[in-house]
């Protein structure tokens, strides 16, 4: 039985080396193919890139369907911002300037006249909420720039605008600030209360014939009078 058992004992330390050997061989195999598989595959890693290198990047990945949504969205903020530009017929290319300067476009509405040489007005965009500005000289014709500008602005208080600015760069009856003799009318005291009671928020003007016009509308109303100058 003792002889039995050593000679189990050595074969099974015998086995036990080859199993050894054997787990030992299989081992740096499996250690050799990992090594060749990471090899092979692609790392994943940050790399240090420039703002450059990064905004680069970014354009290349861009689709065709993704720039179509941004040219889109560029387009509605032109049209359907929170701030709206509209323009009466005193100075029509004044407008077109400052909406190209501004990078927005004119508001669309009818500012006309009936058959029977009434003012006709129609807003043809939606001013719900929304910040807008009137650019309306009161220059020659004055009676008919004012009587648009006045049922602008009423149009755009019905249609909910949010805030209402006039920008006046001639401000008709500006000389008629004051009583230079008896039974006359104080005429620019007269425009600005018809502007206020259209229910404006704010009037910008430009080198009014004095300053107290600026008090002839009343402290809800506040204005700004722009110096102009000879620019070049």
């Amino acid at each position: 039985q003792q002889q039995q058992k050593s000679n189990w004992n050595g074969a099974h330390s015998g086995f036990a080396s080859l199993a050894a050997a054997t787990f030992g061989a299989c081992s740096a195999a499996a250690t050799v193919a990992f090594c060749e598989k990471s090899q092979q595959q692609p790392r994943s890693y940050v790399q240090a890139t420039s703002p450059e290198q990064i905004m680069n990047h970014g354009e290349s990945d861009i689709t065709r369907e993704e720039q179509r949504l941004e040219e889109a969205a560029i387009k509605a903020k032109k049209h359907a911002g929170g701030l709206k530009l509209f323009s009466g017929n005193g100075n029509l290319a004044l407008s077109m300037e400052i909406a190209r300067t501004l990078g927005i476009n004119l508001g669309k509405a009818t500012v006309g006249k009936f058959a029977d040489g009434e003012t006709h007005i129609q807003i043809h965009e939606n001013v719900r909420g929304k910040d807008v500005y009137v650019i309306q000289p009161t220059c020659p014709p004055v009676n008919n720039n004012l009587m648009e500008l006045l049922l602008m602005v009423s149009t755009l208080n019905r249609a909910s605008a949010r805030r209402i600015t006039v920008v006046i760069p001639y401000y008709g009856y500006a000389r008629q600030d004051r009583k230079m003799q008896a039974r006359v009318p104080i005429s620019a005291a007269d425009v600005a209360r018809l502007l206020e009671a259209m229910g404006i928020d704010r009037v910008i003007a430009v080198d009014l014939h004095c300053g107290q016009i600026q008090g002839f509308f009343g402290p809800r109303v506040p204005v700004d009078n722009l110096d102009g100058g000879i620019v070049g």
